[in-house]
């Protein structure tokens, strides 16, 4: 058996323009990975998010991952960088797909970006990631998810973002069972309300405290727990892990 310092690892993650993609890039890149951190917008946000990691070993791709062409694009841009051994799928679509009114146009939309983006775009990345490490006999695949792809969604016009990360986790599953002889771990990491994502990103300071105070230990949960999570599975110290989900809620939804 055999466990990767970090400091080894060449890590792709998607999506570190946001709150927990920065934490995933940070904490990465604190024990010494290579990082290469993908955005679609906010350019400064994702340059703020690996400013930090010492002795250039922080790289910025600018990808938008709505189709498989162009998750295989992404997957040859970051090779052209660094070896990559590790994927962080972290970027999504919310989109509402609204269940009551008349208007259809909101409900085709919202369903057609979260498929695009959040299944076969992410899909495509971990298939294109998995035929690599394959061939080099080990890596990791690290699903950022969500308890919604657990339960269902908790607000019901996110219907589409629900159904969409249940159905990355089984891929996910179905890579871990393909691959697992080969070296390749795949984990899922199903967080509830965090702190600092999108669930309460554009809520007010007085809405936000109401969520944490309907939770189990009445509090979000931490990102820096995530990327914690993220970085421990990336060492490959639990091998055995591969395939599972990891539910990070505070126990607000067991199972």
């Amino acid at each position: 058996m055999t466990f990767h310092e970090l400091s080894e690892r060449t890590v792709l993650i998607t999506g570190v323009s946001g709150a927990i993609g920065s934490r995933l890039a940070a904490t990465f890149g604190s024990h010494g990975s290579r990082v290469i951190g993908t955005y679609r917008h906010g350019a400064e946000a994702a340059e703020r998010a690996i400013s930090g990691i010492p002795d250039d070993r922080g790289s910025l791709i600018r990808a938008k991952l709505d189709d498989a062409e162009a998750a295989r694009q992404l997957w040859q841009q970051a090779n052209a960088v660094a070896d990559v051994d590790t994927l962080v799928v972290n970027a999504a679509a919310l989109v509402p797909t609204p269940l009551t009114g008349s208007d259809s146009t909101a409900w085709d939309a919202g369903w057609d970006e979260s498929l695009r983006v959040n299944v076969v775009g992410a899909a495509t990345l971990m298939r294109e990631a998995a035929i690599a490490f394959a061939a080099k006999g080990f890596g990791s695949i690290i699903i950022i998810s969500s308890w919604a792809g657990q339960q269902g969604s908790r607000i019901a016009d996110l219907g589409a973002y629900a159904a969409s990360k249940a159905a990355i986790r089984n891929f996910g599953q179905t890579l871990a069972r393909a691959y697992a002889k080969e070296g390749v771990r795949v984990y899922t990491i199903a967080p509830g309300v965090v702190d600092a994502g999108m669930g309460t990103a554009d809520l007010e300071p007085d809405a936000v405290r109401t969520v944490a105070q309907g939770l189990a230990m009445g509090q979000h949960v931490d990102a820096q727990e995530i990327a914690e999570l993220a970085a421990f599975l990336a060492t490959d110290r639990a091998p055995s892990l591969t395939g599972s989900t990891l539910d990070l809620n505070g126990a607000s939804y067991l199972r």
